[in-house]
């Protein structure tokens, strides 16, 4: 299952022009008006690729049991073990412990409950171990 990035065609240009700076015949800057966003999207695209390889191989690490399905939305979120510590009010040792399936099925309510609202799922979703698209993915797809 990929999640779906944002459209990268239309995202970073939004039909913006570039503004350069180009010698006229009499030697003299003057603006140039163009489309040079065609490298930005296209390094957005690659982006996009590596991200989604990334997903694909933390889903991989959960499937096989090496990882919690925290390991999996971490990632599909775009997060490091800092930030999701930070988000969810924990210290890092005790999140990278949850990303430990051992640890992960020890979890309180209390706590699924902190991560299920972080990662806008259900409580019951988490605890079974569903692997669902990351939250930019439904943002992008409804608003």
């Amino acid at each position: 299952m990929q999640t779906d990035p944002p459209d990268t065609a239309d995202s970073i240009t939004d039909g913006l022009q570039t503004v350069s700076y180009a010698q006229n015949s009499l030697g003299q800057l003057e603006q140039v008006k163009g489309q040079g966003w065609q490298p930005v999207n296209d390094v957005n695209r690659q982006a996009w690729r590596e991200i989604e390889k990334q997903i694909e191989q933390a889903r991989g690490r959960v499937v096989s049991g090496r990882a919690s399905c925290l390991y999996y939305y971490m990632i599909a979120n775009q997060m490091s073990i800092m930030l999701l510590a930070r988000y969810s009010g924990q210290s890092s040792l005790r999140v990278r412990l949850h990303l430990i399936p051992f640890f992960f099925r020890r979890l309180t309510a209390g706590q699924l409950q902190r991560y299920a609202d972080l990662f806008q799922i259900s409580s019951k979703d988490l605890k079974k171990g569903a692997l669902l698209p990351a939250v930019y993915s439904s943002a992008q797809k409804h608003g």
